[in-house]
């Protein structure tokens, strides 16, 4: 692992020019992808915890860089990785993080009101005017755009912005508490390996690591890697201009991917092979891998077993797994996985309460982002405020308690696996809204829950997560900064997730209002698709009216047949170390995105079983580059066909990235 301590001759600072260039970045990493994927109609960067849209730019600059170096004139490593840190997060304000379905959902129940779906009676009465757009004129401009002359409507805006900004500000801020309270027992403790921050601080150079860029681009393998990857989208690329070269059909993504089906009944194989999936998967822990795909292939084989017996608990929700049993067997264990980490972090978090609320001075927390008495008092503050927000929307008491159980289970269990494991392209099994639904039914939570609950789609959907994710890695790399400049990282990241969101949201709007429409972004979260907003508000709509749902029981018991499962996982692994199984993949095995990248999984693994038993460890280290040259031809050719499509198929542009 990386040496976390700073060398004493190349010490990180937050210098002015590194600050202004990470808020600068934080602007471009959401600007950028919303022009490709809303006006180009070219590739997005939303799919993966570790954002293309940071990626992308972060590794230009630091090719830009390297000549500067030379002169004595560029980045040092330090101002790298204060980029990286306030752009990471700042990233996340963009796509299906945050803008597309924050717009979405405040918008659509206005503009797509009829009255053949009745969301009048049903849906607007209910909902609470401060937190939508409730002004049809402002929405239908917004989706259809305004004729000219006509001004933006800011004034229907003003009351959804200034309430959401102050919720959603709570949940990045809570959120950052949590991660930096749990740095210590994570990284020191429990010894977690946080590949994707190690292989941050290795691209940036700190502490006079040997992987830096400029390193690697002399490595052999390195570029065997890059130009393999890279050609491939180049062809593929150059076919856009003449329909007489054969595109390449090589399932690099989902747009490519080979179905494999073993038998009638079964749920298909997906079979693609991600260059940025298998790069971090080699670095991830065996046994984690081998978790996973065995898992997720005995989650195929119990789904296909139930279809062939005519077994069923019902449909799946919205972006939740593509079977309910097994979705909610992998959240039971996802939930154990979580209360058995915090269980175990016993001991200092209430060393960290304790000397938040006496005072008394029990850990050092000099280390820390920000003080341990600061971070307590902060995040409790933000979850009170969380919950009276919502309570104030209309949700009932025992609905609100259990969509925020449902979201800390997803959020901590996927920052901690990613942590650990270094896989970017991960989901929980299913979302916190659809546990609270099947917990109570619309017959226990009531019409004004239902509705409160379809806006908390705006910042979690997807079962991905908002914020976290990105977030935990700041704390981990906080510590290869001098200790006096570290707490000024923490409000430069908050300040930079706060300009993203103002430009891409403002992006949006412009293009909404002055553009073509957000109507014909194309994209889900406007365009009507029961994938997205309307799909959100006609599912609750639907529920509300049917009237009849209570409490799934089969789901129910299927939680706690997971829960049991895992927990007695974590058992065999406390009581026999060599246990071979983690409980990781097992609690994701259930996730839709899992299915095209299993088999990339699998791949990785599999190479790095061979190499590690036939090379050694040296061989492993020595096969690294090889990987990383892939997952930098991967960035170059995604970033290469998006400057192609905005140069000559503007409008018409090509997706080359997906899951």
């Amino acid at each position: 692992m990386h040496d976390p301590r700073p060398s004493t001759l190349d010490a990180p600072l937050m210098s002015p020019r590194a600050l202004l260039i990470g808020l600068a970045m934080a602007v471009w990493a959401n600007v950028w992808p919303a022009y490709s994927s809303l006006i180009a109609h070219s590739s997005r960067a939303d799919y993966s915890h570790l954002s293309v849209a940071l990626l992308i730019p972060l590794i230009g600059i630091m090719a830009l860089n390297l000549p500067w170096s030379r002169k004595g004139k560029g980045l040092t490593s330090s101002e790298l990785l204060t980029i990286c840190c306030i752009g990471m997060v700042a990233a996340t304000m963009q796509g299906e993080w945050l803008s597309g379905y924050l717009l979405g959902v405040v918008t659509a129940p206005t503009y797509f009101a009829t009255n053949e779906n009745r969301w009048a009676e049903v849906l607007l009465e209910r909902m609470p005017s401060w937190a939508i757009v409730d002004d049809r004129s402002a929405t239908t401009g917004f989706y259809e755009s305004l004729f000219e002359g006509q001004s933006i409507p800011w004034s229907a805006w003003v009351s959804p912005f200034f309430w959401w900004s102050g919720f959603l500000g709570s949940v990045l801020l809570v959120s950052f508490c949590m991660v930096t309270i749990l740095r210590k027992q994570w990284m020191e403790n429990g010894r977690l390996a946080f590949p994707v921050a190690s292989a941050i601080l290795e691209l940036t150079g700190v502490s006079g690591s040997t992987g830096t860029l400029s390193t690697l681009v002399r490595s052999r393998l390195f570029r065997i890697g890059f130009w393999i990857v890279l050609i491939i989208f180049i062809w593929n690329i150059a076919t856009w201009f003449s329909k007489a070269i054969p595109p390449l059909d090589i399932p690099m993504t989902v747009l490519s991917r080979k179905v494999i089906r073993i038998g009638k009944g079964f749920p298909y194989f997906a079979f693609s092979v991600h260059p940025m999936t298998i790069a971090f998967a080699y670095f991830t822990k065996s046994d984690v891998l081998l978790s996973i795909w065995a898992f997720h292939l005995l989650a195929i084989l119990q789904v296909g077993i139930f279809n062939r017996i005519g077994f069923s608990i019902g449909s799946s929700d919205m972006w939740c797994s593509f079977d309910p049993s097994i979705g909610w067997q992998s959240f039971g264990g996802l939930s154990v996985f979580v209360v058995w980490g915090l269980w175990i972090a016993r001991h200092h978090l209430t060393k960290v309460f304790r000397q938040a609320f006496t005072g008394r001075r029990e850990l050092d927390d000099s280390d820390e982002l920000m003080k341990y008495r600061t971070a307590v008092f902060l995040m409790l503050a933000g979850c009170i405020y969380l919950v009276l927000w919502l309570y104030r929307a209309g949700m009932g008491w025992g609905p609100l308690l259990a969509f925020w159980f449902g979201t800390l289970i997803l959020y901590l269990g996927l920052a901690r696996i990613i942590v650990e494991s270094g896989l970017v392209y991960l989901r929980g099994p299913i979302t916190a809204q659809a546990f609270a639904w099947h917990l109570f039914g619309i017959s226990g939570m009531g019409p004004s829950s239902a509705v409160a609950m379809g806006l908390t789609y705006t910042f979690f959907c997807d079962a991905k997560t908002w914020g976290i994710t990105a977030l935990a890695h700041i704390p981990r790399l906080g510590i290869a900064m001098e200790r006096d400049r570290r707490r000024l990282l923490a409000p430069s990241v908050l300040l930079g997730g706060f300009l993203g969101a103002i430009a891409i949201i403002g992006f949006i709007l412009l293009q909404g209002y002055h553009g073509v429409g957000s109507y014909n972004f194309g994209v889900v979260s406007f365009n009507g698709s029961n994938d997205g907003a309307v799909g959100i508000w006609r599912y609750t709509a639907d529920r509300i009216q049917q009237g009849d749902l209570g409490t799934d029981w089969n789901r129910v018991q299927f939680l706690a047949i997971g829960a049991a499962f895992t927990g007695l996982m974590l058992y065999l692994r406390y009581r026999f170390p060599g246990f071979p199984i983690n409980p990781i993949g097992f609690t994701i095995s259930a996730s839709n995105v899992l299915r095209s990248t299993v088999t990339s999984i699998f791949i990785a693994w599999l190479t790095k079983s061979l190499i590690l038993k036939f090379g050694g460890l040296n061989s492993y280290r020595r096969m690294a580059p090889l990987f990383l040259g892939l997952f930098m031809g991967y960035l170059a050719g995604v970033g290469l066909g998006v400057v192609v499509d905005v140069i000559w198929f503007n409008g018409n542009g090509h997706k080359l990235n997906d899951w």
